[in-house]
C-alpha cells in the first residue's frame, strides 16, 4: 500500500471485479487495465485501498494490466484508488466494494427512503408530468419494503400530495393525480400493513404552503403574492388565507381517514421564499405588531414567517393527534428556517422532530452547516439527517458512484459526530437498484467517522476526510485496529 494517489474525475484505468458486494473476510479480486490499451503493461502500479489486506503482491497479467487479490474484514463502504504509469504518463482509476453485515440485518437506526407516489414536484426536475414510480404496482412497493426490512432499513416516507393529490380525494377530485396508480387502486393502506410485517414504518409526507400547483391554479386567491402582487414561485400559498388552511387541514384529514394505520406524518414547508404580501397576511401582521409588513426589513419578515409557520405546526400537530395520538411527527426544515432555529425550538410542538436537509451542492471542505444549529437547539434525538446534496444523484459509472458515496459518507459522518444517526435518503422519483441500495445501507450503518473512539476524535476527523478522504480513512482504520 502507498500514499494516496491523485484522482481524476473519470479515470483512465478500468477496474474489473467479479462483484462489488462481498462478505467480511471474503477474497476480493481486482483486474486493473488501461481503458485505451487493455493489453498495455502498467508501470509503478499503486493501490490506495483503506482497510484492504493484500493476500499476494499485485501480479502482472500476460494479457495486460495487473491482478490484485486481498480481503476486506470490516463491513461498510470501501472506496479505493489505483494509479500507474504508462509510457511516462500518470493514469488513475477509482472503484469501491461493499462489505455486507452478517445476517440478520437488523436496523440499528432509523433509515430509509423518501419517495413520490405521484407527481410531487417532479416536473421542475425532469420536465415531465409523471415518472416511473407513480405507476409502480402494489407488488413492486411490497417488494421494495420487504427488501428494506430484510436489509436493515426501517422507514419509508411517501409523498401523498404536492402538485397533485396522490390518493382518491373525494373533496378535491379535480386535483387527483391522473397518472398515479394509488389514485386508481388506493393500495397504500395495504402497503402499510405489509410494511409493518417487515419491520418498516410508513410516514405520510405532506407539503403544506408550497408546491401546491393544481390547488393554486384552481384557487388563485390563495396563491402567495410577492410585493408587486404577482404569484410567487413554486406554487406557494398564503398561509393566512382561509382557503389555504382549509386545504392543508382537509388533505390531512382525508389521508388519515384513508390510511389510519400510518405510523407518522412528515411535513414539508414551502421550499421557496416565504415572503407573502396577500391582504390576509398583511392584516395578520398588522394585528400582531401594529406595523406594515411591506415596510419591514427582510430579516424581520423572515422571523415572522418562521413564527407563523411554527404556530401553524402546533395546530397541525394537534389535529394529527386527534386522529391518532401515537403518530410520530416530523418537520423537514427548509433553507429559510436555518437562521431562525431558536424561534422554531421555542414554538414548535415539543414532540415534533426535525428532518435536517443538506442543500450545499458543491462542498469541498468542512463548514458549519445548518445541522450544527439545529443540533444545538434540538439535540441529537430530535433530528433526522437528509443528505440530499449527494444522495439524490444515481450515476451508473463506478467512478461517479464512488464520488457520490464518498460525498454521502462525508455528510453522514458529519451528522454522526453530533450523535445524529437517523438518516433518510431522498429518492423522489427514482428508486435505486439493489447494489446502490446496499451502499446506502452500508453508509448509514458504518460512516467513517464512527471508526474514531470518541466524539472529539470524530469531530477532528471530518476536515481531514474532506482534505484527503483516502489518507484520513486509512489513518482511521489503523487507529481502529484494521
Amino acid at each position: 500500500m502507498t500514499a494516496a494517489a491523485p484522482l481524476s474525475p473519470t479515470g483512465d484505468l478500468v477496474i474489473q471485479t467479479a462483484r462489488r458486494e462481498v462478505a467480511p473476510g471474503e477474497e476480493c479480486t481486482l483486474i486493473v487495465t488501461l481503458s485505451a490499451q487493455p493489453a498495455a503493461p502498467l508501470e509503478q502500479f499503486e493501490l490506495t485501498f483503506p482497510g484492504f489486506t493484500a493476500l499476494t503482491p499485485p501480479a502482472v497479467r500476460p494479457e495486460g494490466g495487473v491482478t490484485v487479490r486481498g480481503r476486506l474484514d470490516r463491513p461498510g463502504f470501501h472506496a479505493f484508488a489505483a494509479a500507474a504509469l504508462i509510457d511516462g504518463r500518470h493514469v488513475t482509476g477509482r472503484d469501491y466494494f461493499v462489505v455486507r453485515d452478517p445476517p440478520p440485518f437488523t436496523a440499528t437506526h432509523e433509515a430509509g427512503y423518501y419517495v413520490f407516489l405521484g407527481c410531487g414536484d417532479c416536473p421542475i426536475v425532469i420536465e415531465k408530468e409523471t415518472h416511473a414510480l407513480a405507476d409502480w404496482t402494489l407488488q413492486q412497493w411490497k417488494d421494495l419494503v420487504s427488501w428494506m426490512g430484510a436489509n436493515g432499513m426501517n422507514r419509508l416516507w411517501t409523498l401523498v400530495n404536492g402538485y397533485t393529490l396522490v390518493y382518491p380525494s373525494k373533496r378535491w377530485p379535480a386535483l387527483r393525480d391522473r397518472y398515479a396508480r394509488n389514485v386508481r387502486e388506493d393500495f397504500l393502506r395495504e402497503l402499510i400493513d405489509h410494511a409493518h410485517g417487515c419491520g418498516v414504518k410508513i410516514y405520510l409526507m405532506l407539503t403544506t404552503d408550497g408546491h401546491a400547483r393544481d390547488f393554486s391554479q384552481a384557487y388563485p386567491e390563495a396563491a402567495r403574492q410577492d410585493a408587486s402582487g404577482e404569484p410567487g414561485v413554486h406554487y406557494g400559498l398564503a398561509l393566512e388565507h382561509p382557503l389555504t388552511r382549509d386545504y392543508i387541514f382537509g388533505v390531512l384529514d382525508e389521508v388519515l381517514e384513508l390510511y389510519p394505520n400510518a405510523d407518522g406524518i412528515a411535513v414539508h414547508p414551502t421550499e421557496s421564499d416565504p415572503d407573502r404580501f396577500n391582504p390576509e397576511s398583511l392584516a395578520a401582521y398588522r394585528t400582531e405588531t401594529d406595523r406594515d409588513l411591506r415596510a419591514e426589513p427582510k430579516e424581520a419578515r423572515r422571523a415572522w414567517h418562521n413564527l407563523a409557520f411554527a404556530r401553524f405546526m402546533r395546530e397541525f400537530a394537534a389535529r394529527c393527534h386527534r386522529h391518532n395520538p401515537a403518530l410520530d411527527l416530523v418537520m423537514a426544515n427548509c433553507w429559510w428556517q436555518d437562521d431562525h432555529v431558536t424561534i422554531n425550538h421555542a414554538t414548535l410542538p415539543p414532540d415534533m422532530r426535525i428532518a435536517v436537509w443538506h442543500y450545499a451542492w458543491e462542498d469541498t471542505e468542512a463548514k458549519p452547516w445548518p445541522i450544527f444549529r439545529w443540533h444545538e437547539a434540538f439535540g441529537a434525538d430530535r433530528l433526522i439527517y437528509v443528505p440530499t446534496s449527494q444522495s439524490y444523484l444515481y450515476p451508473k459509472d463506478p467512478c461517479q458512484v464512488m464520488t457520490r458515496h464518498i460525498g454521502i459518507d462525508l455528510l453522514v459522518s458529519t451528522a454522526a459526530t453530533l450523535g445524529v444517526r437517523n438518516t433518510m435518503y431522498f429518492a423522489g422519483w427514482d428508486i435505486l437498484p439493489e447494489p446502490a441500495r446496499l451502499l446506502d445501507v452500508a453508509l448509514v450503518r458504518h460512516p467513517t467517522a464512527t471508526l474514531a473512539a470518541d466524539p472529539a476524535s470524530q469531530r477532528q476527523m471530518i476536515p481531514e476526510l474532506y482534505a484527503d478522504y483516502f489518507s484520513a480513512r486509512t489513518a482511521a482504520l489503523r487507529s481502529a485496529g484494521r
